[in-house]
């Protein structure tokens, strides 16, 4: 299912509409490639102890349980509870452009009401699960050293993440969003129908 932005949320507008915007470097609220290759370079060190771990540790097989669980929670999970909700799933486009999730098939329907929190919860669970497959087999393979080393660089992932990202993240309701109150009012301010949807949820804006 392919969406088109019929609510004209300003993120996918012309960058015209952000002359007098306020919030300009407090939000990722245009994509952009140096946010993505960010976020990919901060995953790779954990991605490489990971995968590298299972080769040495006698489970390479296992790293095609890891694929089919990424592919299943990334396009269809993870895109249901968490991108669904996100601005930049109301793009004109077939395939999310974001800085995180870049290249996911939307094959559903957006939903600009924040997060319910059984899908925060199932987000935080099915991120934890992907993490933590690659170390039962580090461990039955007597990589300790790279166990270590694994939980280090998910540990400093984590940390570099809600530091340089979540912290400017236009999806504000997902459970590691770190972006101030007083920013995300003034983003639903310029954003009529999420303002709305989120108001019908129980949100309250601060009283100007």
């Amino acid at each position: 299912m392919c969406h088109t932005n019929a609510m004209e949320i300003c993120t996918l507008q012309d960058k015209a509409v952000c002359e007098d915007c306020q919030l300009e470097g407090s939000l990722m609220y245009r994509f952009e490639r140096g946010d993505l290759l960010n976020f990919l370079l901060n995953f790779l060190p954990f991605g490489l102890v990971a995968i590298g771990g299972m080769l040495l540790a006698g489970f390479g097989w296992y790293l095609l349980g890891l694929l089919a669980y990424m592919i299943f929670f990334f396009y269809v999970w993870e895109a249901r509870i968490l991108c669904s909700h996100c601005p930049y799933w109301a793009e004109e486009s077939c395939i999310l452009h974001c800085h995180a999730n870049y290249g996911v098939f939307k094959i559903w329907k957006f939903h600009p009401e924040p997060m319910s929190r059984s899908e925060q919860i199932q987000f935080l669970v099915g991120a934890l699960l992907m993490i933590l497959y690659p170390f039962p087999f580090l461990l039955l393979g007597g990589q300790y050293l790279l166990t270590l080393i694994g939980l280090a660089c998910a540990v400093a992932f984590s940390h570099n993440l809600i530091r340089s990202t979540c912290t400017r993240c236009i999806n504000f309701s997902c459970p590691l969003n770190r972006v101030p109150k007083h920013i995300v009012d003034a983003y639903l301010q310029r954003n009529p129908v999420i303002r709305t949807a989120w108001e019908e949820s129980g949100y309250s804006l601060n009283k100007e």
